[in-house]
């Protein structure tokens, strides 16, 4: 009979312990990874972001976050919106739904409200179609524009991504008049 416990111990009960073990010990390494590498992630997310704001506002020295209520920026569709603190212009990032993920939309226009430059982040769309929507080719288009993106056609076998670039611009010119008044 002890044969038998032991039997059944060492097929059912000791591979459990075994995998509850080294299931805790990639836990705690997987927690441990996380806090060492979450502070360097973030300074890297950040820098990115101001390199992308100071391409899409040429000459910008630096820029101020302009801080408008939670459900306005919601109901514009805007992720963020910062003043260059020289006067250049503002940067307004928005986000919206592409073909294969979200499309970053990030413009700058300047203080009389028309749109200096558009750069847009289509990494998650198909590399080769989607990705045609975040190329110079396309985002020059809308340039100089004001009031609306309505008037850039989106770009055909990419529709979705070309639309959600053109909503995030789109977005941003809408929201120019509240974030200039803030």
């Amino acid at each position: 009979m002890t044969e038998e416990k032991n039997s059944k111990f060492n097929e059912l009960v000791k591979p459990f312990l075994v995998l509850v073990g080294i299931c805790l010990v990639v836990s705690v390494l997987l927690g441990y990874t996380n806090r060492v590498t979450a502070p360097v992630i973030e300074a890297n997310e950040l820098a990115q972001a101001e390199a992308t704001r100071k391409a899409v506002l040429e000459g910008a020295t630096g820029f101020t976050e302009v801080k408008l209520d939670e459900a306005k920026l919601k109901e514009l569709g805007i992720a963020s919106a910062y003043k260059e603190n020289s006067g250049l212009g503002y940067v307004i990032t928005s986000s919206n739904k592409g073909y294969g993920g979200f499309v970053t939309v990030t413009v700058g226009i300047g203080p009389d409200g028309k749109v200096l430059k558009v750069s847009a982040d289509v990494s998650t769309e198909t590399s080769g179609i989607g990705s045609k929507a975040g190329d110079d080719d396309y985002t020059s288009k809308y340039v100089g524009l004001t009031g609306s993106a309505d008037s850039v056609d989106t770009i055909s076998g990419a529709t979705y991504s070309s639309t959600a670039v053109k909503k995030g611009v789109s977005a941003a010119l809408a929201a120019f008049d509240t974030v200039k008044g803030a």
